[in-house]
Protein backbone atom coordinates (compact mmCIF):
# COMPACT_ATOMS: atom_id res chain seq x y z
CA UNK A 1 0.00 0.00 0.00
CA UNK A 2 1.43 3.22 -1.19
CA UNK A 3 0.15 6.48 -0.59
CA UNK A 4 0.00 9.11 -3.51
CA UNK A 5 1.00 12.49 -3.40
CA UNK A 6 -2.13 14.39 -2.63
CA UNK A 7 -2.04 11.96 0.36
CA UNK A 8 1.37 12.57 1.37
CA UNK A 9 0.50 16.79 1.48
CA UNK A 10 -2.67 15.98 3.58
CA UNK A 11 -1.11 13.74 5.96
CA UNK A 12 2.24 16.45 6.50
CA UNK A 13 -0.21 19.59 6.65
CA UNK A 14 -2.51 17.71 9.35
CA UNK A 15 0.65 16.66 11.07
CA UNK A 16 2.00 19.91 11.00
CA UNK A 17 -1.33 21.69 12.60
CA UNK A 18 -1.37 18.92 15.23
CA UNK A 19 1.97 19.73 16.47
CA UNK A 20 1.34 22.80 16.24
CA UNK A 21 -1.52 22.91 18.71
CA UNK A 22 0.74 20.92 20.68
CA UNK A 23 3.59 22.99 21.00
CA UNK A 24 1.52 26.16 21.55
CA UNK A 25 -0.38 24.15 24.62
CA UNK A 26 3.31 23.21 25.97
CA UNK A 27 4.40 26.62 25.82
CA UNK A 28 1.49 28.29 27.77
CA UNK A 29 0.28 25.52 30.08
CA UNK A 30 0.54 26.73 32.84
CA UNK A 31 2.15 30.54 31.86
CA UNK A 32 -0.57 31.91 34.45
CA UNK A 33 1.55 31.01 37.28
CA UNK A 34 4.57 32.10 36.37
CA UNK A 35 6.46 35.46 37.71
CA UNK A 36 6.19 38.10 35.43
CA UNK A 37 8.47 41.40 35.67
CA UNK A 38 6.84 44.11 38.46
CA UNK A 39 4.69 40.97 39.81
CA UNK A 40 7.50 40.56 42.18
CA UNK A 41 7.19 41.46 45.96
CA UNK A 42 9.79 43.79 47.66
CA UNK A 43 11.19 42.35 50.54
CA UNK A 44 10.58 43.98 54.47
CA UNK A 45 14.25 45.44 54.82
CA UNK A 46 13.75 45.12 58.28
CA UNK A 47 13.85 41.14 57.74
CA UNK A 48 16.98 38.87 57.36
CA UNK A 49 17.94 37.08 54.36
CA UNK A 50 17.10 33.60 53.65
CA UNK A 51 19.90 31.42 55.14
CA UNK A 52 18.95 28.75 52.40
CA UNK A 53 16.96 30.42 49.20
CA UNK A 54 14.17 28.11 47.39
CA UNK A 55 16.53 27.34 44.47
CA UNK A 56 13.41 25.26 42.77
CA UNK A 57 11.15 26.72 39.70
CA UNK A 58 11.60 28.61 37.13
CA UNK A 59 14.49 30.54 36.39
CA UNK A 60 16.25 32.77 33.82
Amino acid sequence: MSLSPDQIVTLTEILVILMGIGITYAVYYGSDQAELPGDATIPDPAQADDAHPDTEGRTL
